[in-house]
């Protein structure tokens, strides 16, 4: 059963599962990757992963909500732990810094995060490839390494160089990644907002080759938190630039989103497997569509769209806060704040009923954005902005 709370509710609990969790992670001393659902219980790594960094960002939130005695020491060293990991070739250099050396800069001011990323930006644009216009995924990525694939994961990556390029205008930052947008937008998304996760090109060439997905169904099977990640993507590209068109292909990935995802708000790992509904749901999908609404929302100079991505931000945080966020009724003795049932790689057997540590990142920014935007916007004569109405999802 579904349990009443508030998103405010929903924010405290995200904000205690950092405390849980910070207990046993440093019990263990690793990088939490992703726990169980049933037990709360993190497997993770020591040196890091992929997704480390989203640990380290979860404490720079901790942070900047808490402003205590310790808290930017704490979130710096856990930041600084990652450095080993610029020697890896791969995109997710965009993921592992853009969520916490950037922070340790924007809310820590520690000057070794500042310098840490932009080595970072220095490591992901070194992987462009002028000939197709894009950022391979990398040799050493851990999920289908090759120089001759982009994947639409690396459109979030690029919000390390649109932080390089705004913090030391240097304009190769800035030129890589609309190259790497404009690819993305032309190979990755239809029409209808679609995605696909994956385009193989020729390396000498740069013609596109083949579209596929590792990680959805089948060969082409739309994978939702690829979806998720277009949203989030364009936003941040339409909040970097303010063009509009960015943020106009946002939307139209997050109708299709939305529309498919149906009811529940929650998506299926991937739209269009034909088991439905006996495969898993992925929350963190959920967490990152919601997150990139709110972006939208935050940057769109539309009203209509303005509101239109609040509204349906606000709609998968409630039922993620109601169904998917521990506890989940009187008699849950799990850690509280779990965001549970997330699905990392069905495909590979990976991680398919987990809380999954970039959910939980993902869901506090959100819940954190929600806050903000609800804030209530003076008049010109000092009296608070009524809301208006809401708009259709």
């Amino acid at each position: 059963m579904p349990v009443t709370r508030s998103l405010d509710e929903a924010l405290d609990l995200a904000r205690d599962r950092i405390e849980s969790s910070l207990a046993q992670v440093t019990r263990e001393n690793i990088f939490p990757h992703a726990a169980p659902s049933a037990t709360g219980v993190w497997e993770g790594s020591r040196g890091g992963m992929w997704s480390s960094g989203f640990w380290a960002g979860l404490l720079w939130q901790r942070a900047a909500l808490s402003g205590a005695d310790g808290a930017v020491a704490l979130a710096t060293d856990w930041t600084m732990r990652l450095a080993p990991l610029l020697e890896r070739r791969t995109q997710d250099t965009g993921f592992v810094f853009s969520a916490s050396a950037i922070p340790g800069w924007e809310v820590g001011r520690v000057t070794a995060c500042r310098d840490l990323a932009l080595r970072a930006a220095d490591r992901l644009a070194a992987l462009y490839n002028p000939a197709a216009g894009v950022i391979a995924v990398g040799s050493e990525a851990e999920i289908a390494p090759g120089m001759d694939d982009a994947t639409i994961e690396g459109l979030v990556s690029l919000s390390l160089l649109w932080w390089g390029w705004r913090m030391t205008g240097e304009e190769r930052f800035r030129e890589v990644a609309v190259s790497h947008a404009e690819r993305t937008a032309a190979w990755h998304v239809a029409e209808d907002g679609r995605v696909i996760q994956s385009v193989h090109f020729d390396l000498a060439t740069g013609e596109m080759r083949q579209r596929e997905t590792h990680q959805g169904s089948g060969t082409d099977g739309c994978w939702s938190r690829g979806q998720a990640w277009a949203i989030y993507g364009f936003a941040a590209a339409y909040r970097a630039l303010g063009e509009e068109r960015y943020g106009q292909i946002a939307d139209r990935a997050a109708t299709y989103f939305v529309q498919r995802t149906g009811a529940d708000l929650v998506p299926f790992y991937c739209f269009d497997d034909p088991a439905q509904p006996n495969v898993p749901r992925d929350s963190s999908a959920a967490a990152i569509a919601s997150a990139g609404l709110l972006l939208l929302a935050e940057a769109s100079q539309d009203p209509v769209c303005r509101q239109r991505s609040k509204d349906r931000a606000e709609a998968i945080l409630a039922a993620l806060a109601a169904e998917y966020l521990t506890p989940l009724g009187e008699t849950d003795h799990r850690p509280g704040g779990m965001l549970v049932h997330g699905c990392y790689d069905q495909r590979a057997g990976r991680h398919s009923d987990h809380e999954l540590i970039w959910g939980d990142y993902y869901l506090l920014e959100a819940l954190r954005a929600r806050r903000r935007l609800a804030a209530p916007v003076p008049l010109p004569g000092g009296e608070p902005q009524p809301e208006g109405d809401r708009l259709p999802l």
